[in-house]
């Protein structure tokens, strides 16, 4: 499934996820029940942008590719000067093993270099969250707390790489109250406990702030949970 996009490889699976039946999405669709299977198999741009609009979910998520890239073979782009863009391949033997304070700051810019670049393929800066049925955006905090504790561990660092399957597929396990005690969290009015299930790396955690300005979600940390510096 790794070159389908989202509607082809996960389309009926989205529909059983929100409590849509078959036979009704066939008929808001116009097709029949038994032309269900082979709708979701359609490159049909205005039948992908109508099957949005019937199953509630942005347009963008139906046709993006929502596998994570293979470990042994991650990429990010990283902007070389006005002119030119280069982009750089990262092996997990790439990344700095080892708790030392040098190992440490390389993870940590890394993380900030990998953000910068996400920043520039998604100019909107979030991405739509299935299970929580809204976006996740991706703010300075983001960043900054993602890679002051990611960049502890190894495992947390390549966790990160995998920024746009955790955002999409990500599933909450609990809301906790904010941090009062905590200057960072203190324009949250709660924070949503996240899991996602990444091969080669195991189960990860995303943190997610409710701000409390406008209830919009935000990304606040990412780490593995089964840590080996």
């Amino acid at each position: 499934m790794c070159n389908m996009i989202y509607f082809e490889a996960k389309g009926e699976s989205l529909l059983s996820y929100i409590g849509m039946s078959k036979s009704e999405f066939a008929v808001r669709m116009g097709v029949k029940r038994q032309n269900v299977g082979a709708l979701f198999k359609s490159k049909n741009i205005v039948t992908i942008r109508k099957a949005s609009e019937v199953l509630g979910v942005p347009f963008s998520l139906l046709v993006g590719y929502v596998e994570e890239p293979e470990i042994d073979g991650l990429g990010y782009m990283i902007e070389k000067d006005a002119d030119e863009t280069c982009i750089m391949h990262i092996q997990p033997e790439d990344i700095p093993t080892g708790s030392s304070v040098d190992a440490m700051r390389l993870r940590q810019k890394l993380i900030h270099t990998f953000y910068t670049s996400w920043k520039m393929k998604n100019p909107e800066q979030r991405l739509y969250n299935i299970d929580l049925r809204d976006y996740i955006n991706i703010r300075y905090i983001s960043i900054e707390e993602t890679a002051a504790h990611a960049s502890l561990s190894y495992l947390s660092t390549l966790a990160v790489l995998q920024l746009d399957a955790i955002l999409v597929n990500s599933k909450i396990i609990k809301k906790v109250p904010s941090k009062h005690n905590n200057k960072n969290q203190s324009q949250f009015e709660s924070m949503l406990i996240m899991h996602y299930d990444c091969v080669g790396v195991g189960k990860i955690k995303m943190t997610v702030g409710v701000r409390r300005s406008d209830k919009k979600k935000v990304q606040y940390c990412i780490t593995a949970m089964n840590v080996d510096k």
